[in-house]
């Protein structure tokens, strides 16, 4: 009896893990570093995860993906939800709508911005060669999508053709090998330790805000 109460509180455990916000994460980040290692040809793209780099104002700011090539820089934010969302390309914040529960949630394309902000200070590259993507692996309905950036995909093979469909050169193999070196100097080791400052640091911008 004890062995199936012991089974059964681990089961639970399990389950608690896989809904947490952080695993959810996690696996949509994964998600997404599968499709773009089957969607890009690895001869013309190199694919950065989970980069942490200085975020100029004491902290860091975590970006999920990183696409380098001679067309320009590609910035992926990853978002793992479900149920209905609704937002809009100014909004600063957009809903996610379960049942009749409504949590706001900072609008991915202003969070991402940070990020492209942040990666052209580090590489000295113009904001202009950098490009917003944001992908959503969960399970959820896009409400307002007609209303949302044109650079927001559920499909793999989508976000995949809109990165091939850029075909201007702004870098040659050099400068590629540059940026890639710049943003590995200045990479920040992905630690339980530095994971947890990144966090305090960003809980406190938004108090502070």
């Amino acid at each position: 009896m004890g062995n199936l109460i012991v089974f059964f509180i681990v089961i639970y455990l399990i389950i608690l893990l896989l809904k947490s916000p952080t695993i959810k994460g996690k696996f949509g980040e994964r998600l997404v570093s599968f499709c773009l290692d089957k969607y890009l040809d690895k001869r013309k793209y190199r694919i950065l995860n989970d980069v942490m780099i200085s975020d100029n104002m004491g902290g860091t700011t975590q970006i999920d993906h990183v696409v380098l090539s001679k067309y320009g820089i590609f910035v992926v934010e990853t978002k793992n939800y479900k149920g209905w969302i609704y937002g809009d390309a100014k909004s600063k914040t957009w809903t996610q709508v379960i049942y009749k529960k409504k949590t706001k949630f900072q609008n991915p394309f202003f969070q991402n911005y940070k990020h492209i902000v942040c990666l052209a200070n580090a590489t000295g590259v113009p904001k202009e060669c950098l490009y917003h993507i944001v992908f959503f692996a969960g399970e959820c309905v896009l409400k307002t999508k007609d209303k949302m950036p044109e650079t927001l995909f559920e499909r793999g093979s989508a976000m995949g053709n809109y990165i091939k469909s850029h075909t201007h050169e702004f870098f040659d193999d050099e400068q590629v090998d540059e940026i890639e070196r710049r943003i590995l100097a200045g990479r920040t080791d992905n630690t339980f330790r530095n994971r947890r400052a990144h966090n305090s640091h960003v809980r406190n911008i938004v108090k502070n805000k």
